[in-house]
């Protein structure tokens, strides 16, 4: 199914050409059918990867500008993306593709806050089995193995923080 572009409701103008500048929301809700907005920053409309005669995709922006897409009849989001043109890059705030080629691989947008968690965890397991040595217990293989593990688990966040490895 092509989407064609039609008057949407509580869309108003913002919608109605395609930028080269656009926002990964504006790519994407420009091109839809029906866009009806439910709150702020959240949308629904017809979905573009199947015959949908009522609305049945969500759409809703991130605090970072990522497109989040969910269509309650199953659809998957490289589907949906591909019904518009689209690829799942173009969800994504900023050019996370190869200059070179426009292809490759997706960047993840680095988040201190998961890396920050992480490290917490892994360092809430070290102190837990650290804890149980103080109590007289024995270092089983199983323990000395997750500790190994939460090292390195710490090690690989703070590379990903560009630190050193």
């Amino acid at each position: 199914m092509t989407p064609q572009q039609k008057s949407r409701p509580g869309a108003g103008t913002a919608y109605a050409t395609t930028r080269s500048n656009d926002s990964p929301i504006d790519a994407v809700l420009h091109r839809l059918e029906k866009v009806k907005s439910t709150g702020p920053g959240k949308w629904q409309a017809l979905c573009p990867a199947h015959d949908d005669k009522r609305p049945s995709l969500s759409i809703r922006e991130a605090d970072d500008g990522k497109v989040l897409l969910k269509c309650w009849s199953g659809c998957s989001a490289q589907a949906i993306t591909e019904a518009l043109g689209l690829s799942l890059a173009d969800l994504f705030p900023g050019d996370r593709r190869s200059h070179e080629s426009g292809t490759g691989s997706m960047r993840r947008p680095f988040d201190y806050r998961d890396c920050l968690t992480g490290i917490a965890h892994e360092a809430t397991v070290a102190r837990l089995i650290v804890e149980a040595v103080n109590r007289g217990e024995a270092m089983d293989v199983e323990s000395l193995d997750r500790l190994a593990l939460a090292e390195e688990r710490i090690s690989d966040a703070l590379a990903a923080a560009g630190g050193v490895q």
